[in-house]
Protein backbone atom coordinates (compact mmCIF):
# COMPACT_ATOMS: atom_id res chain seq x y z
CA UNK A 1 0.00 0.00 0.00
CA UNK A 2 1.19 3.60 -0.58
CA UNK A 3 -0.19 6.46 0.61
CA UNK A 4 -0.66 9.11 -1.32
CA UNK A 5 -3.11 11.21 0.69
CA UNK A 6 -0.88 14.39 1.24
CA UNK A 7 -1.61 16.28 4.67
CA UNK A 8 -2.47 19.84 5.18
CA UNK A 9 0.33 22.43 5.09
CA UNK A 10 -0.42 24.98 7.39
CA UNK A 11 1.11 28.71 8.20
CA UNK A 12 0.85 30.59 10.94
CA UNK A 13 -0.59 33.94 9.95
CA UNK A 14 0.69 37.27 11.28
CA UNK A 15 -1.52 39.11 12.88
CA UNK A 16 -1.89 42.83 14.51
CA UNK A 17 -5.88 42.87 14.53
CA UNK A 18 -6.15 39.62 16.23
CA UNK A 19 -9.73 40.24 17.22
CA UNK A 20 -10.96 41.63 14.15
CA UNK A 21 -8.62 38.93 12.31
CA UNK A 22 -10.37 36.40 14.45
CA UNK A 23 -13.51 36.85 13.39
CA UNK A 24 -12.75 36.31 9.29
CA UNK A 25 -14.31 33.16 8.03
CA UNK A 26 -11.14 30.72 7.07
CA UNK A 27 -11.75 28.39 4.01
CA UNK A 28 -9.73 25.03 4.35
CA UNK A 29 -7.26 24.72 1.35
CA UNK A 30 -4.38 22.11 1.27
CA UNK A 31 -2.65 25.09 2.34
CA UNK A 32 -3.84 27.36 4.51
CA UNK A 33 -3.10 30.52 7.02
CA UNK A 34 -3.99 29.83 10.75
CA UNK A 35 -4.32 31.99 13.89
CA UNK A 36 -3.00 30.83 17.37
CA UNK A 37 -2.63 33.96 19.59
CA UNK A 38 -1.72 34.18 23.00
CA UNK A 39 -3.95 37.81 24.04
CA UNK A 40 -2.50 38.82 27.39
CA UNK A 41 -3.48 41.52 29.52
CA UNK A 42 -6.71 43.45 29.40
CA UNK A 43 -7.31 46.88 27.02
CA UNK A 44 -8.10 49.38 29.17
CA UNK A 45 -11.14 48.15 30.84
CA UNK A 46 -12.53 44.63 32.26
CA UNK A 47 -15.85 45.84 30.51
CA UNK A 48 -14.58 46.51 27.34
CA UNK A 49 -12.63 43.12 27.38
CA UNK A 50 -16.05 41.21 28.50
CA UNK A 51 -17.81 43.40 25.35
CA UNK A 52 -14.61 41.92 22.90
CA UNK A 53 -15.64 38.11 24.45
CA UNK A 54 -19.43 38.19 24.23
CA UNK A 55 -18.88 40.19 20.39
CA UNK A 56 -17.36 36.82 19.25
CA UNK A 57 -19.80 34.77 20.87
CA UNK A 58 -22.51 37.06 18.79
CA UNK A 59 -21.13 36.27 15.75
CA UNK A 60 -19.99 32.75 16.11
CA UNK A 61 -23.71 31.79 17.18
CA UNK A 62 -26.10 34.37 14.59
CA UNK A 63 -27.63 32.96 11.90
CA UNK A 64 -24.63 34.61 9.70
CA UNK A 65 -22.05 32.20 10.53
CA UNK A 66 -21.38 28.38 9.68
CA UNK A 67 -18.06 28.44 11.93
CA UNK A 68 -17.99 25.61 14.09
CA UNK A 69 -17.17 27.80 17.45
CA UNK A 70 -15.81 26.88 20.90
CA UNK A 71 -15.47 28.96 23.85
CA UNK A 72 -13.54 27.03 26.65
CA UNK A 73 -11.95 27.64 30.13
CA UNK A 74 -10.33 24.13 30.87
CA UNK A 75 -10.18 20.97 28.69
CA UNK A 76 -12.39 18.31 29.88
CA UNK A 77 -10.47 15.57 32.64
CA UNK A 78 -11.34 12.06 32.07
CA UNK A 79 -12.11 9.59 35.22
CA UNK A 80 -14.58 7.40 34.02
CA UNK A 81 -13.01 3.81 34.53
CA UNK A 82 -14.64 2.29 31.22
CA UNK A 83 -13.27 5.39 28.95
CA UNK A 84 -9.68 5.02 30.40
CA UNK A 85 -10.04 1.35 29.70
CA UNK A 86 -11.79 1.88 26.41
CA UNK A 87 -8.87 4.62 25.47
CA UNK A 88 -6.18 2.40 26.37
CA UNK A 89 -6.23 0.47 23.34
CA UNK A 90 -5.20 3.46 21.72
CA UNK A 91 -1.55 3.55 23.36
CA UNK A 92 -1.42 -0.28 22.96
CA UNK A 93 -1.72 0.73 18.95
CA UNK A 94 0.38 3.72 20.01
CA UNK A 95 3.41 3.37 22.20
CA UNK A 96 5.91 1.99 19.84
CA UNK A 97 5.59 4.59 17.77
CA UNK A 98 5.45 7.07 20.49
CA UNK A 99 9.25 5.31 21.06
CA UNK A 100 10.24 5.41 17.63
CA UNK A 101 8.50 8.45 15.50
CA UNK A 102 10.22 7.44 12.33
CA UNK A 103 7.67 5.53 11.31
CA UNK A 104 6.65 3.75 8.05
CA UNK A 105 3.63 6.07 6.87
CA UNK A 106 2.20 2.94 5.27
CA UNK A 107 1.42 1.95 9.31
CA UNK A 108 1.19 5.04 10.66
CA UNK A 109 -1.98 5.28 8.03
CA UNK A 110 -3.32 2.15 9.06
CA UNK A 111 -3.38 2.66 13.22
CA UNK A 112 -6.56 4.20 14.24
CA UNK A 113 -6.36 7.36 16.39
CA UNK A 114 -9.67 7.75 18.47
CA UNK A 115 -12.81 8.62 16.21
CA UNK A 116 -12.54 8.39 12.50
CA UNK A 117 -12.56 11.80 10.68
CA UNK A 118 -14.64 11.97 7.87
CA UNK A 119 -12.10 14.24 5.99
CA UNK A 120 -8.94 11.66 4.32
CA UNK A 121 -6.40 14.67 4.60
CA UNK A 122 -7.36 16.27 7.97
CA UNK A 123 -7.63 11.99 9.02
CA UNK A 124 -4.43 11.59 7.97
CA UNK A 125 -3.28 15.13 8.92
CA UNK A 126 -4.75 14.46 12.36
CA UNK A 127 -2.07 11.13 12.64
CA UNK A 128 0.99 13.00 11.96
CA UNK A 129 0.37 15.96 13.60
CA UNK A 130 -0.11 13.40 16.89
CA UNK A 131 3.07 11.74 15.71
CA UNK A 132 4.54 15.74 16.13
CA UNK A 133 2.67 16.18 20.07
CA UNK A 134 4.70 12.76 21.16
CA UNK A 135 8.03 14.25 20.51
CA UNK A 136 7.05 17.62 21.85
CA UNK A 137 5.89 15.38 25.16
CA UNK A 138 9.27 13.61 24.82
CA UNK A 139 11.54 15.99 24.63
CA UNK A 140 10.21 18.52 26.82
CA UNK A 141 9.93 14.81 29.80
CA UNK A 142 13.23 13.07 29.03
CA UNK A 143 13.10 11.15 32.74
CA UNK A 144 8.97 10.54 32.03
CA UNK A 145 8.08 6.69 32.24
CA UNK A 146 5.94 4.60 30.66
CA UNK A 147 2.93 5.10 33.24
CA UNK A 148 3.46 8.92 32.69
CA UNK A 149 3.71 7.98 28.98
CA UNK A 150 0.63 5.75 29.05
CA UNK A 151 -1.41 8.61 31.39
CA UNK A 152 -0.57 11.05 28.89
CA UNK A 153 -1.31 9.57 25.83
CA UNK A 154 -4.93 8.34 27.34
CA UNK A 155 -5.72 12.31 28.43
CA UNK A 156 -4.50 13.85 24.80
CA UNK A 157 -7.23 10.74 23.39
CA UNK A 158 -9.99 11.74 25.48
CA UNK A 159 -9.57 15.39 24.31
CA UNK A 160 -9.30 14.25 20.47
CA UNK A 161 -12.44 11.68 20.79
CA UNK A 162 -14.17 14.70 22.91
CA UNK A 163 -13.38 17.92 20.93
CA UNK A 164 -13.14 16.76 17.26
CA UNK A 165 -16.33 16.10 16.84
CA UNK A 166 -17.46 19.06 18.06
CA UNK A 167 -15.22 21.40 15.58
CA UNK A 168 -14.99 19.36 12.59
CA UNK A 169 -18.07 19.41 10.23
CA UNK A 170 -18.69 19.11 6.52
CA UNK A 171 -19.00 23.05 6.12
CA UNK A 172 -15.72 23.69 4.42
CA UNK A 173 -14.77 26.25 7.03
CA UNK A 174 -11.96 26.13 9.62
CA UNK A 175 -12.87 26.01 13.04
CA UNK A 176 -12.51 28.66 15.77
CA UNK A 177 -11.44 27.89 19.55
CA UNK A 178 -11.19 30.66 22.09
CA UNK A 179 -9.55 29.19 25.55
CA UNK A 180 -10.16 32.24 28.32
CA UNK A 181 -7.99 32.26 31.57
CA UNK A 182 -5.21 30.08 33.24
CA UNK A 183 -4.17 27.05 31.18
CA UNK A 184 -1.56 23.79 31.72
CA UNK A 185 0.98 23.19 29.30
CA UNK A 186 -0.54 19.92 27.75
CA UNK A 187 -4.08 21.77 27.04
CA UNK A 188 -1.92 24.61 25.41
CA UNK A 189 0.07 21.51 23.62
CA UNK A 190 -4.36 20.49 22.65
CA UNK A 191 -4.54 24.03 21.00
CA UNK A 192 -1.45 23.83 19.34
CA UNK A 193 -2.89 20.04 18.23
CA UNK A 194 -5.88 21.83 16.70
CA UNK A 195 -4.40 24.81 15.23
CA UNK A 196 -2.56 22.56 12.70
CA UNK A 197 -5.30 20.66 11.86
CA UNK A 198 -6.38 24.37 10.44
CA UNK A 199 -7.88 25.98 13.62
CA UNK A 200 -7.79 29.59 14.68
CA UNK A 201 -6.97 29.58 18.39
CA UNK A 202 -7.08 32.18 20.86
CA UNK A 203 -6.04 31.86 24.11
CA UNK A 204 -7.01 34.85 26.51
CA UNK A 205 -5.15 35.41 29.73
CA UNK A 206 -5.81 38.84 31.41
CA UNK A 207 -3.51 37.95 34.06
CA UNK A 208 -0.05 36.82 32.55
CA UNK A 209 1.40 34.03 29.54
CA UNK A 210 2.03 30.52 30.58
CA UNK A 211 5.83 30.56 31.25
CA UNK A 212 8.05 27.17 29.95
CA UNK A 213 6.60 27.45 26.48
CA UNK A 214 7.08 24.72 24.60
CA UNK A 215 9.52 26.25 22.19
CA UNK A 216 7.29 25.02 18.89
CA UNK A 217 4.14 26.51 20.77
CA UNK A 218 5.99 29.76 21.17
CA UNK A 219 7.68 29.82 17.68
CA UNK A 220 4.30 29.07 16.47
CA UNK A 221 1.98 31.53 17.85
CA UNK A 222 1.86 35.11 17.53
CA UNK A 223 2.18 36.87 20.94
CA UNK A 224 -0.61 40.43 21.48
CA UNK A 225 0.17 41.99 24.54
CA UNK A 226 -2.54 44.42 25.77
CA UNK A 227 -2.14 47.57 27.58
CA UNK A 228 -1.94 46.53 30.84
CA UNK A 229 -2.11 43.07 32.58
CA UNK A 230 -5.23 42.54 35.42
CA UNK A 231 -4.29 40.42 38.24
CA UNK A 232 -7.99 40.78 39.83
CA UNK A 233 -10.85 38.61 39.23
CA UNK A 234 -12.77 39.02 35.86
CA UNK A 235 -16.32 37.54 35.62
CA UNK A 236 -16.55 36.37 32.23
CA UNK A 237 -20.04 36.45 31.00
CA UNK A 238 -20.91 32.68 30.07
CA UNK A 239 -21.64 31.69 26.24
CA UNK A 240 -25.10 31.01 25.27
CA UNK A 241 -25.82 30.08 21.49
CA UNK A 242 -28.24 31.82 19.87
CA UNK A 243 -31.36 29.79 20.24
CA UNK A 244 -32.91 27.38 17.08
CA UNK A 245 -29.46 26.57 15.75
CA UNK A 246 -27.35 23.34 15.47
CA UNK A 247 -24.72 24.25 17.37
CA UNK A 248 -23.12 21.63 19.30
CA UNK A 249 -23.82 21.93 23.54
CA UNK A 250 -20.47 23.86 25.43
CA UNK A 251 -18.35 21.01 27.14
CA UNK A 252 -17.22 21.15 30.85
CA UNK A 253 -15.32 23.47 31.32
CA UNK A 254 -12.31 23.40 34.03
CA UNK A 255 -15.16 24.02 36.58
CA UNK A 256 -16.53 20.85 35.94
CA UNK A 257 -14.76 17.40 36.43
CA UNK A 258 -17.73 14.75 35.70
CA UNK A 259 -21.27 15.33 36.75
CA UNK A 260 -22.26 12.23 36.91
CA UNK A 261 -19.55 11.83 39.78
CA UNK A 262 -18.24 14.70 41.38
CA UNK A 263 -20.34 17.74 42.16
CA UNK A 264 -19.44 20.91 40.91
CA UNK A 265 -16.32 22.08 43.05
CA UNK A 266 -15.87 26.00 43.64
CA UNK A 267 -13.01 27.89 44.82
CA UNK A 268 -12.82 28.02 48.40
CA UNK A 269 -13.22 31.66 49.40
CA UNK A 270 -13.27 32.00 52.90
CA UNK A 271 -13.72 35.27 53.54
CA UNK A 272 -15.85 34.53 57.18
CA UNK A 273 -14.20 35.08 60.37
CA UNK A 274 -12.55 32.17 61.60
CA UNK A 275 -13.62 29.77 64.18
CA UNK A 276 -11.08 30.07 67.28
CA UNK A 277 -8.11 27.47 66.55
CA UNK A 278 -8.26 23.84 67.04
CA UNK A 279 -6.70 22.02 69.96
CA UNK A 280 -4.25 19.76 68.58
CA UNK A 281 -6.34 17.01 69.50
CA UNK A 282 -8.89 17.91 66.62
CA UNK A 283 -6.21 18.84 64.34
CA UNK A 284 -5.32 14.84 65.17
CA UNK A 285 -8.38 14.25 64.10
CA UNK A 286 -7.92 15.32 60.46
CA UNK A 287 -5.24 12.24 60.21
CA UNK A 288 -8.60 10.50 58.79
CA UNK A 289 -8.02 12.57 55.83
CA UNK A 290 -4.19 11.65 55.12
CA UNK A 291 -3.39 8.45 53.67
CA UNK A 292 -0.52 5.99 53.47
CA UNK A 293 0.34 4.94 49.92
CA UNK A 294 2.14 2.04 49.05
CA UNK A 295 3.65 1.84 44.83
CA UNK A 296 4.18 -1.53 43.40
CA UNK A 297 6.17 -2.34 40.24
CA UNK A 298 4.96 -4.79 37.74
CA UNK A 299 5.94 -7.83 39.97
CA UNK A 300 4.01 -6.83 42.49
CA UNK A 301 7.04 -5.65 44.52
CA UNK A 302 6.83 -2.78 46.53
CA UNK A 303 8.80 0.02 45.38
CA UNK A 304 8.17 3.22 47.99
CA UNK A 305 6.14 4.36 50.15
CA UNK A 306 4.65 8.15 51.09
CA UNK A 307 1.67 10.00 51.92
CA UNK A 308 -1.39 11.22 50.42
CA UNK A 309 -4.07 13.81 51.29
CA UNK A 310 -7.79 13.36 50.34
CA UNK A 311 -9.05 16.67 48.22
CA UNK A 312 -12.34 14.86 47.00
CA UNK A 313 -14.76 12.59 48.95
CA UNK A 314 -15.16 10.52 45.70
CA UNK A 315 -11.78 9.13 46.25
CA UNK A 316 -8.98 11.97 44.39
CA UNK A 317 -6.04 11.77 46.41
CA UNK A 318 -3.17 14.53 46.42
CA UNK A 319 0.19 13.45 46.47
CA UNK A 320 3.62 13.99 45.61
CA UNK A 321 4.61 13.04 41.91
CA UNK A 322 8.40 11.86 43.08
CA UNK A 323 6.48 9.39 45.71
CA UNK A 324 3.95 7.35 42.59
CA UNK A 325 6.61 7.86 39.59
CA UNK A 326 6.92 4.43 38.38
CA UNK A 327 4.67 3.10 40.04
CA UNK A 328 2.69 -0.20 38.12
CA UNK A 329 -0.35 0.35 40.78
CA UNK A 330 -1.18 1.76 44.34
CA UNK A 331 -2.70 0.71 47.29
CA UNK A 332 -4.15 3.65 49.71
CA UNK A 333 -4.56 3.11 53.45
CA UNK A 334 -7.02 5.06 55.76
CA UNK A 335 -6.65 5.07 59.07
CA UNK A 336 -8.58 3.18 61.42
CA UNK A 337 -8.30 0.75 58.40
CA UNK A 338 -6.79 -2.36 57.69
CA UNK A 339 -8.09 -3.15 54.34
CA UNK A 340 -6.02 -1.64 51.64
CA UNK A 341 -7.64 0.10 48.62
CA UNK A 342 -5.68 -0.65 45.36
CA UNK A 343 -5.66 1.45 42.23
CA UNK A 344 -3.67 1.96 39.29
CA UNK A 345 -5.45 5.48 38.41
CA UNK A 346 -2.69 8.05 38.58
CA UNK A 347 -5.04 10.80 37.13
CA UNK A 348 -2.71 13.76 36.97
CA UNK A 349 0.65 15.18 37.53
CA UNK A 350 2.80 18.08 37.40
CA UNK A 351 6.71 17.34 37.18
CA UNK A 352 7.69 21.08 38.32
CA UNK A 353 5.40 21.44 41.64
CA UNK A 354 6.16 17.64 42.23
CA UNK A 355 2.78 17.06 42.51
CA UNK A 356 0.15 14.23 40.99
CA UNK A 357 -3.45 12.94 42.11
CA UNK A 358 -4.49 9.57 42.11
CA UNK A 359 -8.05 8.05 42.72
CA UNK A 360 -9.14 4.87 44.50
CA UNK A 361 -12.91 3.63 44.96
CA UNK A 362 -13.35 5.03 48.91
CA UNK A 363 -15.39 7.79 49.97
CA UNK A 364 -13.82 10.04 52.46
CA UNK A 365 -13.73 13.29 54.25
CA UNK A 366 -11.39 16.24 52.21
CA UNK A 367 -9.51 18.64 53.93
CA UNK A 368 -10.31 22.61 53.15
CA UNK A 369 -7.34 24.23 51.31
CA UNK A 370 -6.23 27.27 52.47
CA UNK A 371 -6.87 30.07 49.83
CA UNK A 372 -7.36 33.18 51.63
CA UNK A 373 -4.80 34.64 52.80
CA UNK A 374 -0.63 34.15 52.89
CA UNK A 375 1.12 32.33 55.79
CA UNK A 376 3.69 34.21 57.59
CA UNK A 377 6.94 33.43 59.25
CA UNK A 378 6.81 32.32 63.20
CA UNK A 379 2.97 31.10 62.30
CA UNK A 380 2.37 27.45 63.86
CA UNK A 381 2.04 24.44 61.77
CA UNK A 382 1.02 21.28 61.91
CA UNK A 383 2.84 17.95 59.87
CA UNK A 384 0.69 14.82 59.18
CA UNK A 385 2.07 12.02 57.12
CA UNK A 386 3.81 8.34 57.71
CA UNK A 387 7.47 9.10 58.10
CA UNK A 388 9.20 5.56 57.64
CA UNK A 389 5.98 3.91 57.66
CA UNK A 390 4.85 4.77 61.18
CA UNK A 391 1.06 5.52 59.88
CA UNK A 392 -0.16 9.17 60.45
CA UNK A 393 2.61 10.41 62.83
CA UNK A 394 1.58 14.38 64.17
CA UNK A 395 4.47 16.70 64.62
CA UNK A 396 3.98 20.57 65.23
CA UNK A 397 6.53 23.29 64.54
CA UNK A 398 6.45 27.05 62.74
CA UNK A 399 6.50 28.19 59.26
CA UNK A 400 10.71 29.41 59.25
CA UNK A 401 10.76 30.57 56.00
CA UNK A 402 9.52 30.90 51.98
CA UNK A 403 12.17 29.42 49.45
CA UNK A 404 12.60 29.06 45.59
CA UNK A 405 13.72 25.90 44.89
CA UNK A 406 14.11 25.71 41.24
CA UNK A 407 12.13 28.95 40.75
CA UNK A 408 9.28 27.06 42.67
CA UNK A 409 7.79 28.68 45.70
CA UNK A 410 8.88 26.67 48.67
CA UNK A 411 7.36 26.97 52.31
CA UNK A 412 10.16 25.94 54.73
CA UNK A 413 8.89 24.72 58.37
CA UNK A 414 10.21 22.94 61.34
CA UNK A 415 8.21 20.64 62.04
CA UNK A 416 10.10 17.08 61.92
CA UNK A 417 9.40 14.66 59.00
CA UNK A 418 11.13 11.39 57.90
CA UNK A 419 11.36 9.71 54.27
CA UNK A 420 7.55 8.52 53.98
CA UNK A 421 6.56 11.95 55.19
CA UNK A 422 5.98 12.82 51.12
CA UNK A 423 2.85 14.02 50.08
CA UNK A 424 1.12 14.48 53.69
CA UNK A 425 -0.31 17.64 55.20
CA UNK A 426 0.92 21.10 56.23
CA UNK A 427 -1.84 22.22 58.16
CA UNK A 428 -1.96 25.79 60.36
CA UNK A 429 -4.10 25.88 63.16
CA UNK A 430 -7.47 26.06 62.08
CA UNK A 431 -7.12 22.47 60.51
CA UNK A 432 -6.55 23.68 56.58
CA UNK A 433 -4.27 22.53 54.36
CA UNK A 434 -1.35 24.88 53.72
CA UNK A 435 1.25 22.93 51.99
CA UNK A 436 2.01 19.44 51.21
CA UNK A 437 4.94 18.15 52.29
CA UNK A 438 7.45 17.38 49.70
CA UNK A 439 11.49 17.07 50.76
CA UNK A 440 13.84 17.57 53.91
CA UNK A 441 17.56 18.73 53.99
CA UNK A 442 19.09 15.54 55.36
CA UNK A 443 21.84 17.43 56.36
CA UNK A 444 19.73 20.12 58.69
CA UNK A 445 17.93 19.93 61.29
CA UNK A 446 14.10 20.18 60.95
CA UNK A 447 14.59 21.83 57.98
CA UNK A 448 11.74 20.78 55.73
CA UNK A 449 9.66 21.91 52.37
CA UNK A 450 6.17 21.79 51.49
CA UNK A 451 4.29 23.40 48.27
CA UNK A 452 2.46 26.01 48.96
CA UNK A 453 -1.34 25.64 48.95
CA UNK A 454 -1.87 28.13 45.96
CA UNK A 455 0.51 26.00 43.73
CA UNK A 456 -1.91 22.99 45.21
CA UNK A 457 -5.10 25.04 44.09
CA UNK A 458 -3.66 25.95 41.06
CA UNK A 459 -2.81 22.29 39.96
CA UNK A 460 -5.74 20.63 41.45
CA UNK A 461 -8.55 23.31 41.05
CA UNK A 462 -10.96 20.41 39.17
CA UNK A 463 -10.93 18.07 41.65
CA UNK A 464 -10.99 20.37 44.82
CA UNK A 465 -14.73 19.68 46.75
CA UNK A 466 -16.13 23.02 47.73
CA UNK A 467 -16.25 22.90 51.51
CA UNK A 468 -19.16 25.35 52.68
Amino acid sequence: MIVRTKPLKIKLKQTQNPLEDFMHLNHYAANMEVLFVRYIGIPDSTELYNENILKIDQYFSSNLSTTPYLRLHGLEPISNKNDINRLSIIWDSWKDIFNNPITDPNSLYQTPLCTQLDNETLEWTKKNTFVKILSMYKNANPNSNTTLQKNFVIKFSHWIDTYLPKLFKPTGISPKVIFIGDIKHHELLFLYFLSRLGCDIFYMNPKEDIANLYPDVETYSTLYKCSALYSGSITIPEYTPAPNLEHTPMPPTQNAISQSKISKPTKQHQSRPLAEEFSYEQLAGLSNSVVMIKVYDEENTILCGGSGVVIHSSGYILTNLHVVAGGHYYSVLYENETEEHFTDKLIKYHQLYDLAIIRVDKNCSPLTIKTDDHLVRGQKVVAIGSPLGLFNSISDGIVSGFREINNIPMIQFTAPISNGSSGGALLDMYGRLVGLITAGFDKGQNLNLAVPSEKIFQFAENFIEHMN
